[in-house]
């Protein structure tokens, strides 16, 4: 049986990476006496799939997974059972057999996240509006990116602008939200952190304090990607 889940990564677990959260999952659902199915083969493995790779560093609300178990598992119990094995920060929010089979990364085309500027390390919000107010009236937002031509691998200027489809902002309790509504999927990504070099780079401020939320994301039809 084929099985789609949500769950949200938060707090400090966001600085483990894609492949630890992967391990997470395996542990958890070992313990947990979960009744997965395994692939075939030299190296097998459970077959679990995390649609799109979150970045170290990065929390989601709305991450999607796939799992195959047994026919006869009562799926039903499977959101209890896993959270009490998972660690503090990852919470399985939903459980459900009947999805579109369609993977998750090929239908999305745009991803909202949520980018905050703690007032502790930026205390003048006006000094935000006016490098992104002059950097969207440019033409081009570049930004360098490593490319690979024949065996060496070269550095190219990257126009990032159209991927970005919206920026707002939003004053929240203890500094500045920006919301930033980005090209996703498998036909193109843009990540927020190579947005805030494209925004912040030759602005001189340090945009290492920025904290990065992945909130949720539409597809060709612009409908909400849920389960």
């Amino acid at each position: 049986m084929e099985l789609r889940l949500a769950f949200k990564k938060m707090g400090m677990i966001k600085f483990i990476s894609h492949l630890d959260t992967l391990r997470v999952f395996t542990r958890a659902i070992q313990r947990a006496e979960i009744p997965v199915l395994w692939s075939e083969g030299f190296n097998p493995h459970q077959k679990l799939s995390i649609a799109q790779p979150l970045s170290v560093g990065m929390e989601s609300e709305f991450e999607v997974m796939d799992l195959e178990v047994e026919d006869d598992y009562p799926y039903e119990e499977l959101k209890e059972a896993l959270n009490r094995e998972l660690p503090k920060g990852i919470e399985i929010m939903e459980v459900t057999p009947d999805f579109d089979k369609k993977s998750v990364f090929d239908r999305i085309r745009k991803t909202e996240y949520r980018l905050f500027f703690p007032e502790e390390f930026y205390p003048d919000r006006k000094v935000l509006d006016d490098v992104i107010e002059e950097a969207m009236i440019r033409e081009e937002i570049l930004v360098k990116r490593r490319k690979k031509k024949g065996r060496k691998r070269i550095v190219v200027d990257e126009d990032i602008k159209p991927g970005i489809y919206s920026l707002n902002w939003k004053d929240e309790e203890e500094g500045y939200g920006l919301y930033a509504v980005l090209r996703a999927g498998s036909e193109g990504n843009l990540r927020p952190d190579r947005l805030l070099a494209g925004l912040f780079e030759t602005s001189g401020l340090d945009v290492d304090f920025v904290q990065i939320r992945r909130l949720r994301s539409w597809d060709g039809d612009d409908l909400e990607v849920q389960l």
